[in-house]
């Protein structure tokens, strides 16, 4: 069983009119639309950890080139969301190596929260969300960023390749922050995950933010992003019978794993299956996993649970629930 098969599965009772990965990608549409002005606070996952991350990563990643003297880089930011990573390009050393950014979303309004999170910069800047137009491109790209992208998509990987008319041949792809299925496939992490969840359930339960959502979502239905979506994909026939939030989660989260059943299913990503079925497309030359306690940010934890979490990663440094890679395009033989 893989994630499309698993899906499928998890759709049958309500009777979807329309391809799966269609119905996904409507999903994620309308999800989107209603997530971007909330965004933000609702991922403070992204800002609090992730910055650290991203500056290795650009580090390690980005061509050493000075915009002064090449014209800097082209760069594309597919699925710029709120604008996280392409702060960070400009916010960071690598400002410098810049000379054109473009931001793509399928979500107008994501693209338009990511040209209020940059605002006004020296480098040209673009916002797209027509990947017809994004295609039209007549100067490929030296680079192609991505972060918490690819675990929407039902087909990452054939996702990315379809960019290749766009991005020049010695591209290089930065991929930041996506589900890793390793996490849960390893007995070690999700058992002392399971034994966290175990010991702190009543806390769950008796959350006062838990309680304070799900009343906003009874009186304003249409702006949760899962019961907006939900109802609009009823409304437009793609199925037959009202989606629960949970299902409109699971399919705008295509590929995160949540239990290791999940991971097992097919869910989630893991780099090295990437690099094999990136074979001859995309070389990994570099990643990093981190979130040893699955979802649970590891800041928020007692000094205990660190403990706990620093002994997984010297034990096992690549089965974190999250990781960042960098990518080459392969070099024809």
């Amino acid at each position: 069983m893989n994630s499309l098969e698993y899906l499928k599965e998890l759709l049958e009772p309500y009777e979807p009119q329309v391809p799966l990965t269609e119905l996904a990608d409507q999903l994620n549409r309308f999800f989107h639309a209603r997530e971007a002005a909330v965004y933000d606070k609702q991922h403070p996952e992204i800002f609090d950890q992730l910055g650290p991350v991203w500056r290795q990563m650009l580090e390690v990643g980005l061509p050493k080139v000075e915009s002064s003297e090449s014209g800097g880089l082209k760069i594309l930011d597919f699925g710029c969301g709120t604008g996280f990573e392409a702060k960070m390009l400009l916010d960071s050393d690598s400002e410098r190596r810049v000379g054109e950014l473009v931001c793509y979303d399928l979500s107008p309004e994501m693209v338009e929260r990511c040209r209020q999170t940059l605002g006004e910069q020296e480098i040209p800047l673009r916002f797209l969300s027509d990947f017809d137009e994004l295609m039209k491109e007549q100067t490929p790209f030296d680079v192609l960023v991505t972060n918490a992208l690819l675990h929407h998509l039902p087909d990452p990987l054939g996702t990315i390749e379809s960019l290749a008319p766009v991005l020049k041949q010695d591209a290089v792809w930065l991929a930041g922050h996506e589900p890793s299925s390793r996490f849960y496939k390893n007995d070690s992490c999700h058992e002392v995950f399971d034994d966290y969840q175990r010991q702190h359930k009543f806390d769950r339960m008796f959350s006062l933010a838990r309680y304070i959502g799900a009343l906003r979502r009874i009186l304003n239905p249409d702006n949760d992003p899962a019961e907006g979506a939900a109802r609009a994909a009823y409304e437009a026939g793609l199925v037959k019978k009202h989606l629960t939030r949970g299902v409109v989660y699971s399919l705008v989260d295509f590929h995160v794993p949540n239990s290791p059943e999940e991971a097992h299913a097919g869910r989630g990503l893991d780099f090295a299956e990437m690099a094999n079925d990136s074979r001859g497309h995309w070389d990994l030359v570099w990643k990093t996993s981190y979130n040893f306690m699955g979802p649970v940010m590891e800041d928020d934890l007692s000094k205990r649970w660190q403990s706990k979490c620093r002994i997984l990663k010297e034990r096992f440094p690549d089965d974190g629930a999250s990781f960042c890679a960098v990518w080459s395009r392969a070099t024809a033989p």
